[in-house]
């Protein structure tokens, strides 16, 4: 009975919807219809998100590379700066015992004869790496001669020592034609004790 019941509606159904009266060709135009807003709702329901968690994936994907190229440079950076902090304290262990870079200077002017023109020294520690302090020394200079400037540099840049000029500011000596006023930040490095 439920079978009789179930074809009953069934025929009702395609009764009033009118497919019994439909000429061949509407059929299929109908058909077509139906047909293609089945494949429309597929497409949209289930291919279109799936493209786009694609694109999403592969742009994710891209992204992660950069970031692993990003990574790999920077553990390359940091390998060269251990190695170049290794290679630093390795000098410094070789430096004399009681190295101060204050006194180095100082006594680099007096060999390069350049004392009485230094108008003051100022030194400063600043917190470094967990194995090394930066000491750094300002110098100003007043009327000094250019190749006595060159001098004094060739004399303090060195690199068993570790000291190097970080910073330099020359200007022209107001009053004294071919006479420089120069500033100079000396660093070198020192372990923490």
């Amino acid at each position: 009975m439920a079978n009789l019941s179930q074809y009953s509606l069934l025929k009702t159904i395609r009764e009033k919807s009118g497919l019994e009266t439909m000429e061949p060709r509407e059929k299929w135009i109908v058909f077509g219809g139906v047909l293609f807003v089945i494949c429309f709702l597929v497409f949209q329901q289930v291919l279109m998100p799936f493209f786009e968690a694609k694109t999403g994936l592969e742009k994710s994907i891209d992204r992660k590379q950069e970031e692993l190229v990003t990574i790999k440079e920077l553990q390359k950076e940091y390998l060269d700066l251990k190695n170049e902090a290794g290679t630093i304290q390795t000098r410094l262990k070789a430096r004399d015992t009681g190295f101060t870079l204050f006194t180095f200077l100082d006594e680099q002017a007096e060999d390069s004869q350049i004392k009485k023109q230094i108008k003051y020294m100022k030194p400063s520690i600043i917190e470094g790496t967990e194995m090394l302090n930066e000491v750094m020394v300002e110098m100003k200079i007043q009327q000094i001669h250019l190749g006595l400037l060159v001098n004094f540099l060739k004399l303090i840049e060195s690199e068993s020592n570790v000291v190097f000029v970080r910073r330099i500011s020359i200007q022209e000596a107001g009053g004294s034609q071919g006479y420089l006023d120069v500033i100079l930040q000396i660093v070198t490095f020192e372990e923490k004790g």
